[in-house]
């Protein structure tokens, strides 16, 4: 729960991405095994069916349904997520050791765990609108940093295979963020070139934390309306907030 509420907006990389995956499929087989312990078997193998059915297409029409009738859900069709069905086993196992009995929570106490539980499983990402822009960039920009705090500072991350840096412009009253990649480059030890190199998508967000009011269409518009200086002009005042 702290990484959806908390990590993955301050610290958005490959790990807070996969983080609450992993988590939540960890924990997810292992509550329910808490109540019916003789099919424990049975709940492991049907939470990974489960979990292969969330992050496929197949899923779609729930997402349509639950979204058309203002519910927040959504999750991203990644393939690559099925690498974290490797931690049932492990889960599976830990439920099989000793090391489970260790703390047993009073009475009263149960419940609360229940309710915290069941809400970190119901709680989902919030609903997005994504597209992609696909501009080139030849803007750049000079900071008075040096190169390993230039990168430090704007929390830099690669995604997949890509050779540069992707960078996000935050635009908070819009709930929105445009996806960048950019080029830091050293001039000398107190001077960073810092490089719009490719302006690759935007994302709006809705609102709510689990159950949502959807996306505002006024959001899309805004954002999908910027054109290259303006966003270049968006990115330069960041870059310079974020040095101030």
């Amino acid at each position: 729960m702290l990484n959806d509420l908390f990590l993955k907006f301050e610290y958005h990389n490959y790990l807070t991405g996969k983080l609450s995956d992993f988590a939540g499929l960890f924990a997810f087989p292992y509550f329910f095994s808490t109540f019916f312990p003789k099919k424990i078997k049975p709940i492991y193998i049907l939470s990974g069916i489960l979990f292969v059915f969330w992050k496929s297409e197949l899923s779609q029409p729930i997402f349509d349904f639950a979204l058309s009738n203002g519910i927040g859900m959504n999750r991203t069709v990644d393939y690559s997520d099925l690498f974290v069905l490797t931690i049932l086993p492990i889960s599976y196992k830990y439920w099989n050791s000793t090391s489970q009995q260790i703390f047993e929570p009073k009475r009263v106490l149960k419940p609360i765990i229940i309710t915290i539980s069941c809400i970190s499983f119901i709680a989902t990402t919030l609903p997005k609108h994504y597209e992609k822009i696909s501009l080139k960039s030849e803007f750049s920009t000079n900071v008075n940093s040096d190169y390993q705090n230039v990168r430090n500072q704007l929390n830099l991350y690669k995604e997949g295979l890509f050779e540069k840096d992707n960078y996000r412009i935050e635009l908070p009253e819009k709930r929105a963020h445009i996806l960048t990649s950019i080029k830091v480059d050293s001039i000398n030890e107190n001077t960073t070139r810092i490089a719009l190199d490719s302006i690759l998508s935007f994302t709006v967000e809705g609102n709510g934390f689990i159950f949502s009011r959807g996306i505002k269409k006024k959001d899309v518009e805004y954002v999908r309306n910027l054109n290259q200086p303006e966003i270049e002009k968006l990115f330069s005042e960041q870059i310079k907030t974020e040095f101030e």
